[in-house]
């Protein structure tokens, strides 16, 4: 298997799905994650892939949809990118406010051999 592609692939899906292509139930799913980072106050809002973790309550409804739709293709989308999912021990997105009052977003995926992997996404 070929790590170095880990880190293509977490940001590939990432920003999949903070894009505004991620449209559910009439709204796109950025504004929804953006307004909660912002509500955050630059406490870190994640979103755990792997291992497969319920999304808090505290999301919006939008966002949990999304979520477990994302979630029912993971494995597909890194098999297609030439990878095994069995290779990937943690998976994560992370949406903050930084300092200057932007929102962040970075991927983060730890492999099985312990190496983090971490992707700053744009949107």
């Amino acid at each position: 298997m070929k790590y170095r592609i880990l880190k293509s692939i977490a940001h590939n899906f990432t920003h999949s799905f903070v894009s505004y292509m991620n449209y559910v139930d009439d709204g796109y799913v950025m504004d929804d994650l953006r307004q909660v980072a912002r509500d955050a106050k630059g406490a870190r809002v994640s979103i755990q892939w792997i291992p497969d973790s319920p999304p808090t309550a505290s999301l919006p409804l939008r966002v949990r949809k999304s979520i477990a739709h994302r979630k029912t293709w993971l494995a597909a989308h890194v098999a297609n990118s030439g990878a095994d999912i069995s290779a990937i021990r943690e998976l994560r997105t992370d949406i903050f406010l930084k300092p200057n009052h932007q929102i962040a977003v970075e991927a983060h995926l730890v492999d099985d051999r312990g190496k983090e992997h971490v992707a700053n996404v744009l949107f």
